[in-house]
């Protein structure tokens, strides 16, 4: 857990990072998706071991998504340009390899989740469903506002 945690927050400081550099506008909502995500650590965590893992699987398995169809749509204006002559620089290259690790990063929590009995938690797939379906509407909603 004190691995995942480090990691998590590179993974902060590395977005809150390319946040000013780029000067982008985070989230309105940061604070209440990080209400609501410590509400859903600490609600599954009182559940107990099991339905712990399952909402780090969950949160995981749609993060991952998220991060696959970032990347897919940056390598995609990646071939764009380059079919149109255009030479991408470094930094948009290093922009793709940052969030392949961090995505990477992501599926290692969720293997870890799985591999320390999230599937055994009660009622799994409800539980897994609710917050994967949570998880998705905060992502759509992220992206409009």
């Amino acid at each position: 857990m004190a691995h995942m945690y480090e990691q998590e927050a590179g993974h902060l400081k590395t977005f809150n990072s390319l946040i000013t550099k780029h000067r982008v506008r985070p989230t309105a909502l940061y604070p209440l998706w990080s209400v609501m995500a410590t509400g859903l650590g600490w609600s599954t965590a009182l559940m107990g071991r099991e339905a712990a893992m399952a909402c780090t699987e969950a949160v995981e398995t749609e993060i991952g998504e998220h991060y696959n169809n970032q990347i897919r749509t940056l390598l995609e204006m990646f071939e764009q340009w380059e079919a149109e002559g255009y030479e991408v620089g470094q930094e948009f290259k290093d922009l793709i390899n940052t969030l392949r690790r961090i995505r990477d990063e992501e599926l290692e929590h969720l293997d870890h989740a799985v591999e320390h009995d999230a599937k055994e938690a009660q009622p799994y797939w409800l539980l897994t469903s609710i917050i994967r379906a949570g998880c998705r509407g905060a992502i759509w909603t992220s992206e409009r506002v």
